[in-house]
């Protein structure tokens, strides 16, 4: 690659990072480095008055209201903090009725590009053509998931692994459609392994709407990836890698491949490696991002 080229792709990986002000671009620099990000997770737990023990004595109470089933919330955290990822979360089952019916009445966007609008399920032929199919602003148009989105027990398992009192990065959520694709199709969709530096630590949760098996494009992530990697993956300016690298470098052995079925669902650091497989029957989800900061540069919709 010449000194041009490669000038010209530090600049467009580099220039949102930057649009975002000095502090998100020392963020994106020095992130990816675990003594950062344990220091700069140390500042923000300092930073931010702790959760008193009689708002954890609560939890019990505010469970009760949860819109996912009750679990041990110390538990999960344990589990995350050790794998990256944990499942056994799951919607009840009238949260998951009330999202999958705002899916059908609500306008679909192919790719997330404002022309490319319709409806699913009622446009046939019209799917086939995009790889994605998001819902702009579902955030703002739908309060089962605004509700999801300020869950006392998801926010309690969020303020436990972030050491800090969670901001809302994002709630939103699309489908993974079916049909041919290439390479670089399948990477803009979030099909090949990558990870995220939306923070210095970051939870994410995920909830599957439909069924989710081998040929539904399930979740995959490499399973301790979020405390390490190899040097050259974090000084690479390349957050994807291919399967066949990823295997490798971390052996087969610790991606695990997340089946389930509709309003089952995992918690997750994407600072770890991650990636949806490439489905053959179309897949519906919703994802909650939590962090210590917002940076403001996108996941808005």
């Amino acid at each position: 690659m010449s000194l041009l080229a490669l000038t010209a792709d530090v600049y467009s990986r580099s220039y949102r990072y930057l649009e975002g002000g000095p502090r998100h671009f020392f963020m994106y620099v020095f992130g990816r480095f675990r003594f950062v990000r344990s220091f700069m997770v140390w500042r923000y737990s300092h930073k931010v008055a702790k959760v008193s023990s009689t708002e954890d004595a609560s939890l019990v109470e505010t469970q009760a209201s949860s819109l996912a089933s009750t679990v041990d919330v110390d538990a999960v955290v344990r589990e995350i903090q050790r794998d990256g990822v944990c499942t056994g979360l799951n919607l009840r089952p009238e949260i998951l009725e009330q999202l999958h019916s705002y899916s059908l009445v609500a306008t679909c966007y192919g790719d997330g590009k404002n022309e490319n609008a319709f409806h699913y399920g009622n446009d046939e032929g019209v799917t086939g053509s995009f790889r994605l199919g998001r819902y702009i602003n579902a955030l703002g148009a739908c309060p089962t998931l605004q509700n999801l989105a300020r869950d006392p027990q998801l926010l309690a398992i969020a303020r436990k692994y972030l050491h800090t009192e969670p901001v809302l990065l994002c709630a939103r959520m699309w489908w993974s459609l079916a049909g041919p694709a290439d390479t670089w199709q399948q990477k803009a969709a979030g099909q090949g392994f990558h990870y995220d530096i939306d923070g210095y630590r970051g939870l994410t949760f995920f909830f599957y709407l439909t069924n989710v098996g081998p040929s539904n494009g399930p979740h995959v992530y490499v399973r301790g990836t979020h405390n390490q990697k190899s040097l050259k993956h974090l000084v690479s300016l390349h957050k994807a890698q291919s399967d066949e690298e990823i295997a490798s470098r971390y052996g087969a052995e610790k991606q695990v491949c997340l089946y389930g079925s509709a309003g089952s669902g995992f918690a997750e650091d994407i600072f770890g490696y991650h990636k949806g497989m490439h489905p053959d029957q179309d897949r519906l989800i919703v994802q909650v991002r939590y962090g210590l900061r917002d940076y403001g540069t996108g996941h808005a919709d």
